[in-house]
C-alpha cells in the first residue's frame, strides 16, 4: 500500500535500496548531517521524487513557510521541506534513497512512521540516520565517528566500518524514535554521528563532514568523489592552524585539550580554562575570513 502523508512526484522502481536520512535541527551540529546528504545528492545527481507533507509536524509561527514575490506577484509558497531523492546504482545490487528533512516539533511518532512506511514500501535494506554533535575533541586528533544500531547483529557492521559503538543516556533526537519504529518493523537501522570540536562554532565543518561522508560511503560500498569536500576541509584546517600559530592563548588552550583528550579519551568532562573566549575568538576570526572571501 502506498505510504500516507507523502506527495509523490514520481514512483521510481528501486532495488532493495538503502535509505540515508538527515534532519535540520538538534542532530545537525555544524551541518554535519544535512551537509553530508547534500553533498551526496549533488555528487550522485540524485533525483527528487517525493516530499513528506509538513502540515502535521511544525509550528508555522516558529518555522515559517517562505514566499517569493516579484513586482507584486507572489509565486507558490514554500513549506518546510522534507524531501526524498533516489539514485540508481549502476554497479551495485542496491539503489539509494536520500532523505533531507527538518526534525519535527510535534507528532514525532507519526513522522517516523511515515519514514518507516516508505522504507517498507520500497523493501529498504537498511536505514542510516546521520547526525552531528559538539564534543570535547581537538581538531588535531582523528575525527571521532560514533554510532548506535537497533539490532545486535548490526554492531559488527559499525566495528568493521571503524565507527565507535556509543554508550549514552539522555535526551534523544529524532534518531531514537526512528530506530525504534524500524526495529518494530524489523528494518535494520543505524545512527551515525560526527563529533565536532566544541570550540569551532562555524556554520559548517567540512573537516568532520568529510570523515562522516567517508563512513557512509564505506557502509554503502559507494565510490564517491570526495575531492570538493576534501578541499573545503583542508581550507578550514589551514585557517585554524594559521589562527592558532598567531595566538599564544589558543596554543595553550589547544595543548591543554590535546593532553586531556590523549589521557582520558572519551571520558573528558571539563572544558579547558578560557573556552568561552576561545570559542568567541574563533567565531569572529572565521566570520572575518568569510567576509574577506
Amino acid at each position: 500500500m502506498e505510504p500516507s502523508n507523502i506527495v509523490f512526484l514520481e514512483q521510481p522502481a528501486l532495488r532493495q535500496p538503502d535509505l540515508v536520512a538527515a534532519f535540520i535541527g538538534w542532530p545537525d551540529a555544524a551541518q554535519i548531517s544535512t551537509g553530508a546528504v547534500a553533498y551526496m545528492i549533488k555528487k550522485l545527481s540524485a533525483v527528487k521524487f517525493a516530499e513528506i507533507k509538513s502540515d502535521d509536524y511544525y509550528d508555522f509561527a516558529k518555522i515559517r513557510p517562505s514566499i517569493n514575490v516579484e513586482n507584486g506577484m507572489m509565486w507558490p509558497i514554500s513549506m518546510p521541506a522534507n524531501s526524498l531523492y533516489y539514485w540508481h546504482n549502476p554497479e551495485g545490487p542496491r539503489d539509494l534513497i536520500i532523505f533531507s528533512g527538518i526534525e519535527p516539533q510535534m507528532r514525532w511518532q507519526s513522522y517516523v512512521e511515515v519514514i518507516a512506511d516508505l522504507a517498507g514500501y520500497y523493501n529498504t535494506h537498511c536505514v542510516y540516520a546521520v547526525g552531528g554533535l559538539y564534543d570535547r575533541i581537538p581538531h588535531t586528533r582523528e575525527t571521532r565517528i560514533s554510532g548506535l544500531v537497533n539490532e545486535q547483529a548490526m554492531i559488527e557492521v559499525l566495528e568493521k566500518a571503524g565507527i565507535e559503538p556509543v554508550s549514552y543516556t539522555g535526551p534523544s533526537s529524532i534518531h531514537g524514535p526512528l530506530l525504534s519504529v524500524c526495529a518494530m518493523r524489523r528494518i535494520p537501522a543505524v545512527s551515525i554521528w560526527g563529533h565536532v570540536p566544541f570550540y569551532i562554532r562555524a556554520e559548517s565543518n567540512p573537516m568532520v563532514c568529510l570523515e562522516t561522508v567517508k563512513k557512509i560511503a564505506a557502509l554503502l560500498a559507494l565510490d564517491l568523489d570526495l575531492g570538493d569536500l576534501k578541499r573545503s576541509a583542508d581550507s578550514l584546517c589551514g585557517i585554524l592552524n594559521k589562527l592558532i600559530s598567531e595566538n599564544e592563548q589558543m596554543r595553550i588552550f589547544l595543548r591543554s585539550l590535546e593532553e586531556q583528550y590523549d589521557l582520558d579519551g572519551n571520558a573528558i568532562g571539563v572544558e579547558p580554562e578560557g573556552s568561552e573566549q576561545i570559542i568567541k575568538d574563533i567565531e569572529d576570526f572565521l566570520r572575518d575570513q568569510r567576509h574577506e572571501d
